[in-house]
């Protein structure tokens, strides 16, 4: 299609930002969520996160399945834990379950993550994490954590649970905590990646 700017003046429509990077333009904050619950600073309140959210699926094209998933995962990175969950608990697929595990894992509520979780185990984010974990890997501390999380290659997300778990209680500055944020933010990348390609 051509569109024109006046007679005899053609030009290219618009290009449109790709899916992934314009949903992290209206989500992302200037921190990683925390291993935990939260709140942190800088999140955006519910109702505006929830209006860019509508005018960014309307311009998308969404599948609204795609839609409902996008929205449960950017209101988890947000720290709206009760709307996240309020739309989770609706949904009878994987995606859903995986979603639903990474909010008990972040509540903290280990148990009931590793329930959600087991129903996601295979999925396919995972075989990206997996690849994408050693690119996160700076230190020895980080080489020997990472191994834990990937054997046999996949990202395993059962383990992940676990040193969340082990880490609990550790300061919000220690290395390890700091590292376990980055890669709980890189499965988020993963998630979006794999619903906005779908």
């Amino acid at each position: 299609m051509i569109v024109t700017d006046g007679p005899g003046h053609a030009m290219s429509p618009p290009v449109q930002e790709p899916c992934y990077r314009s949903f992290w333009k209206i989500t992302s904050t200037r921190e990683v969520p925390e291993l935990g619950p939260g709140p942190r600073r800088g999140v955006l309140p519910r109702r505006e996160l929830e209006a860019r959210l509508d005018v960014w699926a309307t311009e998308q094209e969404l599948d609204p399945d795609a839609a409902t998933r996008l929205r449960a995962s950017a209101l988890l990175y947000h720290d709206h834990h009760d709307a996240a969950h309020d739309i989770v608990q609706d949904l009878n697929d994987v995606e859903g379950a995986l979603i639903h595990g990474i909010l008990h894992r972040r509540e903290p509520d280990y148990w009931n993550a590793k329930y959600w979780l087991r129903r996601a185990e295979a999925h396919p984010i995972y075989v990206a994490l997996g690849r994408r974990l050693p690119q996160l890997v700076l230190n020895a501390e980080q080489q020997a954590l990472a191994k834990q999380l990937t054997l046999p290659g996949a990202f395993e997300p059962l383990a992940f649970v676990d040193l969340c778990e082990e880490t609990e209680r550790r300061p919000a500055l220690d290395p390890s905590v700091v590292w376990l944020r980055q890669v709980q933010h890189a499965e988020f990348e993963e998630l979006v990646r794999f619903l906005v390609e779908d």
